[in-house]
């Protein structure tokens, strides 16, 4: 499976205009619409502004409640890192967040697209691009959503295409970086043991060392050494078995049979026609790898969301490297793709982009701004934490992006907060006085019920402002040992 072959940055010739086509399809679908698709990539951005203003840092001052105000457990140190010239560039922040989206899924289409020109020259380009932006709606939005596993899955296939001895240096410093991007680096460690355990070769033997070396390195050399161990801990292996009563994450949710089943309806067919061909001829290891692999994160994702775009990706590369139609049917089938999907596609991206619409949070994060003084602790579920930490980075909140940093950190305080906002105890309305907080914010979409039931049996807090989304709540006589709000005046 040798790659002997420089690497080259610029696309081959016949690559250069079906690349342009796919980067103006997901041009259209992220700049055709106001906002950012997935709320998360604010938090990720709060964190690339925290490193241009203060260099890096072993701990966060947002979260109350949440193991990353002592131990910042940054294992998408690489990933932050290169948002950072995003952030300098002269455009409004939602702007510059896209055009890192669109880099970023870019540059991952380019390494899948050389990988598999290296293994079939007789696929159309065209063909390729059009089913990997439109052969799953779902793997679009979710790719869309720019999160870390773009930038580690194109180190995954930048390795590939230097699978050679003569590139060991090149795999080994890959590897090392792919440790800092995303937590599912194991994954490229699973790849080179099934190559080797396939084809025991001397020179897979010397790409796997340089690959476990690399990776070994990239852990003991980390930047949130050695709490990193602690966060893997918490996001492979505890989310997979959460403790009860842990509110739920969407994307480590099993999906409906629905959902799976118009994630994988385009590349089922193709997947059986690969394997019709290929039972004529011999099968190549990293054929049989990226079978294995889709097939395994297949089972995982009836279980959980979180590995259905793992696993749509290792079935599409495998189809794609093995895959023998004729012209006229890949040109047929790259058609009819385009005009069945690409409109389904805008209209799901549609909705996306107005389910996280930040309009309404725009609007608090600046009253909250002007109102209250910094450095105030607000009472904030973590579903909001992402957005706010990114536009008002100057105050402290309960914490976020994920409940098990919270109970990790103090099972007795998350729970606590927890029983505010589903309001599911009596005299929860005391909750947020109790553990000491002038400002509350409730999000009425997820707790309109609370922000009702606060309102009208609360004596201790009034409603200083609200919109469609959310209400504030300020604290009539606010605690002296907290920060004074001098610029509210109860009405």
């Amino acid at each position: 499976m040798y790659r002997i072959e420089s690497f080259s940055f610029i696309p081959m010739k016949e690559f250069r205009i079906p690349f342009v086509f796919g980067i103006s399809i997901y041009a259209i679908l992220l700049f055709a619409f106001n906002g950012v698709p997935d709320a998360d990539i604010f938090y990720h951005f709060a964190i690339a502004k925290l490193y241009l203003k203060e260099g890096f840092v072993s701990k966060l001052p947002w979260p109350e409640i949440a193991i990353q105000s002592k131990e910042f457990t940054d294992y998408h140190f690489l990933f932050h890192i290169i948002q950072i010239p995003f952030l300098i560039l002269p455009f409004e922040e939602s702007i510059s967040i896209k055009l890192f989206i669109l880099c970023s899924i870019s540059t991952l289409l380019y390494t899948v697209l050389k990988y598999i020109h290296s293994k079939s020259q007789e696929t159309s380009p065209y063909l390729i691009v059009t089913f990997f932006i439109l052969g799953s709606i779902l793997f679009t939005g979710r790719m869309l959503f720019g999160r870390g596993n773009l930038i580690f899955f194109s180190l995954y296939f930048l390795c590939l295409n230097h699978w050679h001895p003569k590139f060991i240096y090149r795999i080994f410093a890959i590897s090392f970086l792919s440790v800092w991007t995303y937590s599912g680096f194991p994954y490229l460690v699973i790849t080179a043991i099934c190559i080797f355990s396939l084809d025991p070769k001397k020179d897979n033997f010397k790409i796997l060392t340089a690959i476990l070396s690399g990776i070994v390195f990239g852990l003991l050399l980390h930047p949130s050494f050695p709490y990193q161990f602690k966060g893997y801990f918490i996001e492979l292996i505890l989310q997979t078995m959460p403790p009860n009563g842990i509110e739920p994450i969407a994307e480590w949710l099993a999906p409906t049979r629905d959902i799976i089943i118009l994630g994988f309806v385009f590349i089922f067919p193709l997947l059986l026609l690969t394997f019709k061909n290929l039972l004529q001829n011999k099968w190549e290891p990293t054929s049989i790898v990226f079978l294995f692999l889709g097939i395994t994160n297949l089972i995982f994702a009836g279980s959980s969301m979180r590995v259905f775009e793992i696993s749509w990706l290792m079935f599409f590369v495998f189809i794609f490297s093995n895959l023998k139609l004729s012209r006229n049917y890949q040109l047929a089938v790259t058609i009819f793709l385009f005009i069945i999907q690409f409109p389904i596609a805008y209209d799901k991206m549609g909705q996306q982009f107005k389910s996280s619409e930040s309009k309404y949070g725009q609007i608090v994060t600046d009253w909250i701004r002007f109102n209250v003084p910094k450095g105030e602790r607000i009472f904030l579920s973590w579903a909001d934490y992402p957005y706010f930490t990114f536009k008002i980075p100057e105050y402290r909140y309960l914490f976020g992006l994920n409940p098990l940093y919270a109970w990790s950190y103090d099972q007795n305080s998350y729970f606590t907060q927890k029983a505010f906002f589903e309001s599911n105890v009596q005299g929860f309305e005391m909750i947020p006085k109790v553990m000491n907080y002038n400002t509350v914010v409730i999000n009425k979409q997820y707790y309109g019920y609370t922000a009702k039931s606060f309102r009208a049996v609360s004596t201790d807090y009034f409603l200083a402002f609200e919109n469609e989304k959310y209400a504030i709540f300020v604290k009539t006589e606010p605690n002296k040992n907290n920060t004074k709000q001098n610029n509210i005046n109860p009405k």
